[in-house]
């Protein structure tokens, strides 16, 4: 028997994972909030390039609704450093590159 991971979910390793529930991508999508060092694993939620961040591609991503429900639900982290499954990682200014992704994702 196995036991899913659930939204908020507290992971007991290296000084507490937290579980982010981020569906659009997936709808089993999740990302790991490392709350140690504050840092945000966002998987295929989110993408970059040099250290720029970026929203999921809307091609490969079926529900950009859910997608951008998100991206606002990750923005509401403390977070210093992203790291994303295609492009790698972001760390100058992650929360504020983090605020506009979300933004921009909630206007469309």
């Amino acid at each position: 028997m196995t036991n899913a991971l659930k939204d908020g979910e507290l992971l007991p390793l290296a000084g507490g994972v937290r579980v982010v529930m981020t569906p659009g991508h997936t709808s089993g999508h999740l990302s790991l909030y490392l709350e140690r060092t504050k840092t945000l694993i966002t998987g295929d939620a989110l993408v970059s390039d040099g250290g720029q961040l970026a929203p999921p591609r809307a091609q490969v991503t079926p529900d950009m609704a859910a997608a951008g429900q998100s991206v606002g639900k990750m923005a509401q982290l403390d977070v210093q450093t992203i790291v994303t499954y295609h492009g790698g990682v972001v760390r100058e200014d992650a929360t504020g590159q983090l605020d506009r992704v979300a933004a921009e994702m909630a206007m469309n």
